[in-house]
C-alpha cells in the first residue's frame, strides 16, 4: 500500500472519525455543563475557563458547548457567557509563549479578566462584586490547571504519585464539579450522575487510587454548592464497589447500587433519597451499557507504554539469564576444583605408587618403615618446591641404604612435580580466563539491565508523532536514508531528540541544528552524529542552562611524533557533557594504541546509552585480552550535567584534576588502579557543583604543575584553547616535563 493510499484509508476510516467525534463531544458537553452550572452571578467557574485552558480543536468544541449553554439561559443573560468566551477567544491571538509557566499565567489572566469584565455590568452591590471577583479567580484557576495538565499530557501521562500532578488534578476536579453540581433539577442532580459514571469508569480503567483522587475533591466541590451529602454517598459507593472490579461490570454496578441504598438508609430517608438512587441507577446503567473498554485511542495518539514495558521485561529476563550462567559456571568450577584439583601432598603419593609398586622391598619401606619413607618423600618434594634440583645423592643416608631403586624414585618425584607445576599453571590460566569470561557476562548483564531500565522521568510523548514526522521528512530531504526519529521529554519538560538512519546528512551539523530547531520548535544544542555498523545516530537536546567551551593541547615526549595520550568529548542526549582523557602505558605509538582503544571503546559505549560502571568494566576486559603482553591505560572522566551543574570526576590511575570555582582551586585526586591490570575495576566518584565562570583542567601524569601559578592562570579570562596550551608548555618546561607525554584539557563553564 502506498503512503497516499494509507493516508486516504486513515482519513476515511469510520472508526477513526468515530473516536475523534466522541473525544470532542466530551469537551462540548463539559463546556455546556460548565456554562449551565454558572448561571447568573454564581461563584462557579464558567465555560470560558475551559476554553482558555484548552487548546486547538478541544478549545473550539468547549466554546461551542459553552455558547449553547449560554443561549439556553435566554437573552439577555446569554450575553454574559458569550461575552466572556469572546474575550477568551480574542486572547488567543496573542503569540503563543514557549515557556509553559508564562503560557499558563496568560491563560489564567485571560479567563479571570474575561469573566470579570463580562459580569461587571450586572453588579449592583458589594456582595455581588465579591461574588464576581471570586468567580473570576476560580475561572482563572481552573484555566491554569487545565492548561498545565494539557502540557503534561503532551509529554507523559499524569501520575497521581507526583505531588504536582495530583494537586492540579484535584483542583481542576473540585472546580469542575463546583459548576456541574449546580445542575440540580427536580428529577436528578446531573453533576452527581456524572460523578457516579466517572468514578465507576475511572476505577475500571485506572484503579482505585485514581478513583479516590477524583472522589475527594469532587465531594468538596459539591459541598460548596450545597449538594455534598448526596455526592459523598455516590463517591463512597463508587470507591467501595471497586472491590468487585474483578467480577465484571454488572457485579460492580450492582454493588454500587447496593452501597448507595445502604448509605441513604444509614443517613436517613428524606425527599432527596429517591433522587440519589435514581442518579446512581442511571450512572450504573450507563457504566454497564457504554463499552468504555473498547474505545481505542486514535492511531496518531497511540501509547507505547505496553511495548516499552514488554521490552524492559524481556531485557531484564535476558540479563537475569546471563547472570545465572555466570553463577552456574562459578558453582560448577568450585565443585570440580575441590574434587579434581591436585595438591603438593599428592605428589609424594603418586611418585611412591609409580616408583615403588614393583620394587621387592616395598613391603619393608612402606610397611615397617612407613613414617621414615613418607617423611623422606615429603622432604624431597619440599626441596623441589624451594628451587633445588634432585639427584641420586639427594636422599638421606638412612633411606638411601634401604632403597634399591634410588634413581627411579628421584625421576618419579621430579616427573610428578613437573606435572603438578604444569597443572597448577594451567589451572591458574583457566581460572583467569574464567574470571574474564564471567566478568564479560556480568558486563553484558549490566548492559541489558541499563537498556531495560525505564526511567520514570523520561517518557515518549504520545502526541509528538507530528514533530517526529517533520523531523524524518527534514532528514530525508538532507540525505539521511530510512530515517526514524523519536522525540522524548524528561521530567523537567526538556526535549530530547534521537534519530537513526543508514547514511549521514549532506549538510553540516550547524545547519542541521538550525533545521531541527525550526522543525521541533525548541532551542536545541548542536547535534551529535555518530556511526556504528552501517547505521548513524543523530542526537540533540533542548538547550541547557549551562554551556561549555573545551580546549585541548598535547605535547609528545622528546622527538616523538605521536603523543601516547588520547581524549574525546561529547554531550549525550540528556545534556550531560563527557570529557574522557586516557594515558597509555609508556610513550609514543605503543602507548597511543592502548589509550586510543580505551578512549574509543568507552566513548562508544557511553554514547550508546550504557552506564559508566558497565562501560568501564568492558574497557577493563578489552585491554586485558587485547594482546599477550601487558597492556593498560589510565582513564580520567569528567561528567558534567549542563542542566544542574553537577560534576562528577572518575579516575582510574589518572592524574589530578583541578577545578577553579570562584576564588578557590579544588583538586580531585581520588583514584583507583588503571584499566587492564586485572581484577574487577571499581572507580569511585568525586562530586562537585560548578557554575558559570568556573574552569575545569584535566591533565595526564606527565604534567606536574605549580598550583599557585595555575590558580593565577585560571583567574584570567582566557579562551580554553589558549589556556590549555599555556598549561602544557609550562608543564614541559618543568624539571620532569620532558620525561613523558603531556596532555591538558580545559573546560570553561558558561551560560
Amino acid at each position: 500500500m502506498t503512503e497516499k493510499a494509507a493516508l486516504f484509508k486513515r482519513e476515511t476510516d469510520f472508526s477513526h472519525w468515530g473516536v475523534f467525534l466522541k473525544e470532542n463531544a466530551v469537551w462540548a458537553v463539559l463546556g455546556l455543563g460548565a456554562e449551565l452550572g454558572s448561571s447568573g452571578l454564581s461563584a462557579a467557574p464558567t465555560a470560558a475557563a475551559l476554553v482558555a485552558g484548552l487548546s486547538g480543536k478541544r478549545s473550539l468544541c468547549a466554546a461551542f458547548g459553552g455558547a449553547l449553554g449560554a443561549v439556553l439561559h435566554g437573552f439577555p443573560s446569554a450575553l454574559l457567557g458569550l461575552a466572556a468566551m469572546g474575550i477568551v477567544l480574542a486572547a488567543r491571538f496573542i503569540p503563543d509563549l514557549n515557556n509553559a509557566k508564562l503560557r499558563a499565567a496568560e491563560r489564567f489572566f485571560a479567563a479571570a479578566f474575561a469573566v470579570f469584565f463580562a459580569r461587571i455590568a450586572e453588579v449592583g452591590d458589594t456582595s455581588e462584586l465579591l461574588i464576581t471577583i471570586v468567580a473570576a479567580l476560580t475561572s482563572g484557576l481552573l484555566a491554569l490547571c487545565v492548561c498545565l495538565l494539557c502540557d503534561i499530557s503532551k509529554t507523559r501521562d499524569p501520575d497521581i504519585s507526583e505531588p504536582r500532578d495530583c494537586s492540579l488534578c484535584c483542583i481542576a476536579t473540585e472546580l469542575g464539579f463546583l459548576s456541574l453540581g449546580a445542575l440540580d433539577y427536580p428529577f436528578a442532580n446531573i453533576g452527581r450522575l456524572i460523578l457516579g459514571f466517572v468514578l465507576l469508569t475511572v476505577t475500571a480503567r485506572r484503579g482505585l487510587a485514581w478513583c479516590a483522587a477524583i472522589a475527594v475533591p469532587a465531594v468538596l466541590g459539591f459541598c460548596a454548592n450545597g449538594a455534598g451529602v448526596g455526592a459523598a454517598v455516590i463517591a463512597f459507593s463508587a470507591v467501595t464497589s471497586g472491590a468487585f472490579t474483578k467480577y465484571g461490570k454488572i457485579v460492580r454496578a450492582v454493588g454500587f447500587m447496593f452501597f448507595c441504598a445502604v448509605s441513604t438508609v444509614v443517613l436517613g430517608i428524606d425527599d432527596n433519597t429517591w433522587k440519589i438512587l435514581v442518579e446512581a441507577a442511571v450512572a450504573a446503567a450507563a457504566f454497564v451499557c457504554i463499552p468504555i473498554e473498547k474505545i481505542k485511542v486514535p492511531e496518531n495518539d497511540f501509547s507505547d507504554s505496553t511495548v516499552a514495558l514488554m521490552l524492559r521485561e524481556r531485557l531484564n529476563f535476558a540479563a537475569d539469564a546471563i547472570g545465572g550462567i555466570g553463577s552456574g559456571i562459578n558453582a560448577a568450577a568450585d565443585t570440580l576444583d575441590r574434587k579434581y584439583s591436585t595438591n603438593p601432598e599428592q605428589i609424594a603419593e603418586r611418585a611412591a605408587d609409580r616408583a615403588c609398586r614393583s620394587c621387592p622391598n616395598s613391603m619393608v619401606c612402606w610397611g615397617k618403615k612407613y613414617e621414615q619413607f613418607r617423611k623422606e618423600f615429603s622432604r624431597l618434594v619440599t626441596q623441589l618446591r624451594t628451587g633445588f634440583e634432585l639427584t641420586e645423592f639427594s636422599m638421606s643416608p638412612e633411606c638411601a641404604e634401604e632403597c634399591v631403586n634410588k634413581n627411579s624414585v628421584i625421576r618419579a618425584i621430579s616427573s610428578e612435580y613437573s606435572r603438578y607445576v604444569s597443572a597448577a599453571a594451567d589451572e591458574r590460566r583457566i581460572r583467569e580466563l574464567r574470571r574474564i569470561y564471567i566478568d564479560q557476562l556480568e558486563g553484558v548483564r549490566d548492559i541489558l539491565r541499563d537498556m531495560g531500565a525505564v526511567k520514570s522521568e523520561v517518557k515518549t510523548a504520545n502526541r509528538a508523532r507530528a514533530a517526529e514526522k517533520r523531523a524524518e521528512k527534514l532528514l530525508r530531504e538532507n540525505g539521511v536514508e530510512l530515517p526514524q526519529a523519536f522525540v522524548m521529554f524528561d521530567r523537567r519538560g526538556k526535549l530530547r531528540f534521537e534519530a537513526y538512519g543508514t547514511t549521514e546528512p549532506r549538510v553540516t551539523k550547524e545547519y542541521l541544528g538550525t533545521l531541527l530547531i525550526k522543525a521541533l520548535g525548541r532551542d536545541l544544542e548542536l547535534p551529535e552524529i555518530t556511526g556504528s555498523s552501517g547505521r548513524i545516530r543523530i542526537t540533540t537536546n533542548e538547550r541547557t542552562a549551562l554551556s561549555a567551551k573545551i580546549g585541548a593541547f598535547q605535547l609528545p615526549k622528546g622527538q616523538n611524533n605521536v603523543c601516547g595520550d588520547c581524549y574525546d568529548t561529547f554531550t549525550d542526549a540528556s545534556g550531560t557533557l563527557y570529557v574522557i582523557l586516557s594515558d597509555g602505558m609508556g610513550t609514543g605509538s605503543r602507548a597511543r594504541v592502548d589509550s586510543a582503544m580505551a578512549c574509543s571503546v568507552l566513548s562508544k559505549l557511553l554514547k550508546g546509552g550504557i552506564s559508566l560502571p558497565a562501560a568501564l568494566e568492558t574497557v577493563n576486559n578489552v585491554l586485558m585480552v587485547k594482546s599477550a603482553d601487558e597492556s593498560f591505560a589510565t582513564l580520567d572522566i569528567c561528567r558534567l550535567d549542563l542542566n544542574s551543574g553537577e560534576c562528577a570526576v572518575y579516575k582510574a590511575g589518572a592524574a589530578t584534576t583541578y577545578i577553579k570555582s570562584a576564588n578557590k582551586l579544588v583538586r580531585a585526586t581520588l583514584s583507583s588502579p588503571p584499566a587492564g591490570l586485572g581484577g574487577k575495576l571499581t572507580v569511585p566518584a568525586q562530586r562537585f557543583t560548578v557554575g558559570a565562570g568556573d574552569v575545569i583542567v584535566m591533565t595526564t601524569d606527565g604534567a606536574v604543575l605549580d598550583e599557585q601559578w595555575l590558580s593565577r592562570e585560571l583567574s584570567q579570562r582566557v579562551e580554553p584553547c589558549e589556556l590549555s596550551e599555556r598549561i602544557a608548555k609550562a608543564a614541559r618546561s618543568a624539571e620532569n616535563g620532558r620525561d613523558d607525554d603531556i596532555s591538558v584539557i580545559a573546560v570553561a563553564v558558561g551560560k
